[in-house]
């Protein structure tokens, strides 16, 4: 079968005639060459924090307690032990503080499963669903695109207790992490090599895409620097070059996360039947909190200030702290009194446990790899995507009070921005003049705040190109937005409302070294901080993406180069906006981005070409490409929904036709009503453009309808 070839294929390999009169016949020949391509890329899957299965290493017997923790027994994530053996699930999955070591009086010695099952599924039941599948629906698709564990499918559990640095000086992390990195990515050309034993040299360079959620992000952005910090700076960018072709930060706390703070201070139950005080005495000695701790960004970006209402650091305190001493003065805190450590000082005049934060903010600062007080550049591989969830209701501030118990704090007091409105958790709003001194657009993914997680638009450059697309099943070519050539500031002066939910996609590609570096931001409309990484956009993108491979092209002629700067500010992975008629050309064709096919499946199939650098250009006419097809009038007639009405994505046909299929105990042929309607003017969905139908006679089909359904 033809290889396919990824929609980050460097562009010039689109050529049109006049175009390629300017590429030399050497280089024809190399992109003859380079079709060869067949397979999809390895890749590796990091978790977030909480997100790797934890097992016990030694026995431990619970004192007082007909439990225990067996030998290779699961600790986290173990629901029976957290109810019939708290006190000893708290003691296991603590560290000591002072220095991170396991715990003793007894023993019990914790470290991260390997394997896929490390992360596919940690406690399946009720009370722990969400906190534990985080990864099953991605796994099982790349396990149904035929990738193989331990093959091309490579994950990294990590003990999520641990600050970076101590996780390669203890468990040698990010050797390892390096080491398979390397192997599959061997084992990958080697397959290529005894596949086309006679080309030379690969010329497509694929390399591996990482997929990392939450606080898997920092994890990888701390791998990079320690790659170019054992390796040499230039050493150290060409392994990148080489072996990175991809990076997904998905759910990606890029300014790092409010919830770190309420973590460390009163405790946090990643919920689990525990109290805050029960998880803030396990938590006590993770180091891991800095990792994700907020931080300002020490450079403005004006693209980042305008997209936060013009805010050029978090816009609310993070922690307001009051104590029960009369005479100590409540303070409110931002990043700066997180990473200055005046917030942990002012704790540890009336909690000592306030010194172990002091400790870990050290680990961090000192740490010769990277700082992870300042704000996050833009990764050095080629190809980027930022994907996270917007408009949930988000924590972004914490008023903390001393309880009276000892080493207790509460929060009695917590502000959520939701979708453009601020408000504290009674649901009242916020002053006035706060409100209008604030002035919220979007809200982030209810863990990690907007204005966090969108510092990744940063990583754009000025001109870029977006997209809006309805979250609908039922929504036509007209109601997608599309702005190209643009800014960010342009975008946010344009006129277009956003009146439904809606997927928005900032992309923009760069002509580096005589390669072309991709960039894409997504924001995912109502999408949560978990459930992204299972969103069915988030999948049905990916898996097509891995199925074409995301492919680089090595450094070639300078001819391509020029052809290169001449085109690149127009490229776009997305479908053209215009009048949605029945295809009668191959470049009439374009990607459905909600059902990840080509629009008007009975006339365009996807027919890739060695070039075709977006989705859209691989869609073609069936009629022209070999592939099945029917007239314009077969199209309508055929495929024509009964009443012209559609529920929920499904309408029942007047006749049978291609790609209708019938419903268990209902009568008829039924389809998907992106087919079409008997109308001369349909869109991508098969909508009519006209009524043909009396409101009350469509009112009447349309109850028959959801009643048979």
């Amino acid at each position: 079968a033809a290889a396919l070839v990824g929609a980050f294929l460097l562009p010039v390999l689109a050529l049109n005639d006049g175009q390629s009169d300017h590429i030399s016949e050497e280089v024809k020949k190399i992109i003859a060459r380079a079709t060869l391509l067949d397979s999809p890329p390895p890749v590796l899957l990091i978790p977030g924090f909480a997100s790797s299965r934890m097992r016990a290493y030694s026995h431990t017997n619970c004192p007082g307690n007909v439990l225990n923790y067996p030998l290779n027994s699961d600790v986290w994530l173990d629901v029976a032990m957290v109810l019939g053996a708290k006190w000893c699930f708290l003691h296991c999955m603590g560290l000591v503080p002072e220095n991170q070591t396991d715990p003793s009086n007894p023993r019990c010695r914790v470290r991260p499963d390997q394997g896929l099952d490390a992360i596919s599924e940690l406690s399946p039941g009720y009370i722990t669903g969400p906190l534990s599948v985080v990864w099953k629906g991605l796994i099982n698709m790349l396990l149904e695109m035929g990738y193989i564990p331990d093959n091309d499918l490579l994950v990294a559990p990590y003990d999520f207790r641990l600050a970076p640095s101590q996780l390669e000086e203890r468990d040698f992390f990010f050797t390892r992490m390096k080491q398979n990195i390397e192997n599959a990515v061997k084992a990958d050309q080697i397959e290529f090599k005894r596949k086309h034993p006679n080309l030379g040299t690969r010329l497509m360079q694929k390399g591996l895409i990482v997929i990392g959620h939450s606080m898997g992000n920092p994890i990888f952005r701390y791998f990079e620097a320690w790659i170019k910090y054992t390796l040499g700076a230039a050493a150290g960018g060409k392994w990148m070059d080489e072996n990175i072709n991809t990076f997904i930060a998905v759910g990606a706390p890029n300014l790092g996360a409010q919830f770190a703070a309420q973590a460390a201070i009163s405790g946090l139950t990643f919920d689990l039947p525990i109290t805050e005080y029960d998880a803030r005495v396990m938590g006590l000695g993770f180091s891991s909190y800095g990792m994700v701790m907020p931080v300002d960004p020490e450079f403005i970006d004006k693209r980042h200030v305008m997209l936060n209402n013009m805010h050029e650091g978090f816009p609310l305190p993070i922690a307001e702290l009051e104590t029960l001493d009369p005479k100590d003065e409540m303070k409110s805190y931002g990043p700066d009194g997180l990473w200055d450590k005046s917030l942990w000082k002012h704790m540890e005049k009336r909690d000592d446990w306030a010194k172990y934060m002091q400790r870990y903010i050290d680990i961090y600062l000192n740490d010769p790899v990277m700082n992870f007080s300042k704000a996050w550049t833009r990764p050095d591989v080629q190809n980027v995507y930022c994907v996270y969830g917007v408009n949930k209701k988000t924590p972004i501030s914490f008023h903390f009070k001393e309880a009276v118990g000892e080493h207790d704090w509460d929060v009695v007091k917590t502000i959520y921005e939701d979708g453009d409105r601020l408000y504290y958790d009674d649901g009242s709003p916020l002053p006035p003049e706060v409100n209008e001194h604030i002035k919220h657009r979007r809200s982030g993914d209810g863990t990690v705040a907007y204005f966090s997680l969108s510092w990744c638009h940063t990583w754009l450059q000025e001109t870029i190109n977006i997209t809006r697309v309805p979250q609908s099943d039922l929504y036509s070519q007209d109601d997608i937005v599309k702005l190209r050539d643009t800014t960010i500031e342009e975008y946010l002066d344009s006129d277009f409302k956003e009146t439904t939910a809606s997927n928005t996609f900032f992309e923009e590609r760069t002509l580096r070294d005589g390669k072309v570096w991709s960039t894409a931001v997504w924001e995912l409309d109502d999408v949560g901080h978990r459930e992204v990484i299972t969103e069915p956009v988030f999948l049905h993108q990916m898996q097509h993406q891995m199925e074409v491979s995301n492919v680089v092209i090595g450094r070639m002629a300078k001819q391509i180069e020029q052809t290169i700067d001449s085109m690149h500010h127009s490229f776009s992975m997305f479908p053209q906006r215009g009048d949605a008629e029945i295809p009668k050309t191959d470049a009439a064709c374009y990607w459905d981005y909600v059902n990840v096919m080509c629009a008007f499946p009975a006339v365009c199939g996807y027919y890739y070409k060695f070039g075709d650098y977006h989705l859209s250009m691989s869609c073609r006419q069936h009629a022209n490409h070999g592939g099945i097809t029917k007239t314009e009038q077969e199209h309508k007639i055929n495929c024509e929904c009964e009443g012209h009405v559609c529920y929920r994505g499904v309408c029942k046909y007047k006749h049978q036709c291609e790609g209708a299929f019938s419903i268990p105990g209902l009568k008829g042929f039924w389809g998907r009503c992106r087919i079409a309607e008997n109308s001369d003017e349909l869109d991508m969905l098969g909508k009519s453009s006209e009524m043909m139908l009396e409101a009350d006679e469509k009112l009447a089909v349309a109850d028959q309808l959801k009643e048979e359904l």
